[in-house]
């Protein structure tokens, strides 16, 4: 990297390369869709979210549920919450907990941190939204009740993947 940035040339099909340190810093993963725009004679690449995409879809089906069952909901993409009846709204995720969702390790547990500033505790419940076979999301539903809130998580989940597949 220089002053200006990196330095990429552009192969014989039009493709670039994007650096490494980059790609972990943006937390670019492979296979991961990026939006390319021309913004005044300047190319912009941003990652894209399937699920930001979709917020207001994911906002009615989280009032929805919050109104009927009244349970906590979180809804969230890989980077960022989405939709939560708290205050949770558009804040990181916290990049360890990325790396769980991506190796499943969030089934059955009691206490999550999503970032710095909120830990969730009690029964938690944790289902991966999926698009064309890769998890681009997770639905949390939570309560201080010793009750089973699974099959909700999996239902919401499962509603969210097939709007976005219908897409």
């Amino acid at each position: 990297m220089n002053e200006n940035g990196y330095i990429r040339k552009i192969d014989e099909l039009g493709r670039i390369v994007i650096p490494k340190e980059l790609r972990q810093r943006l937390r670019i993963l492979e296979g991961e869709n990026l939006i390319i725009n021309c913004i005044d004679k300047n190319i912009k690449v941003s990652k894209f979210s399937y699920v930001v995409n979709n917020e207001n879809f994911i906002k009615k089906i989280g009032d929805t549920f919050n109104l009927v069952f009244n349970y906590n909901i979180i809804i969230t993409d890989l980077d960022n919450i989405i939709y939560s009846n708290n205050e949770f709204k558009n804040l990181k995720l916290n990049s360890s907990l990325n790396k769980l969702i991506n190796v499943k390790d969030l089934k059955d547990t009691k206490k999550i941190k999503l970032n710095n500033e909120i830990i969730i505790n009690g029964n938690i419940f944790v289902e991966e939204i999926i698009a064309s076979s890769t998890v681009i999301g997770i639905v949390i539903i939570y309560t201080s009740e010793n009750i089973s809130l699974l099959s909700f998580s999996k239902f919401i989940a499962k509603i969210i993947s097939a709007h976005i597949e219908c897409i």
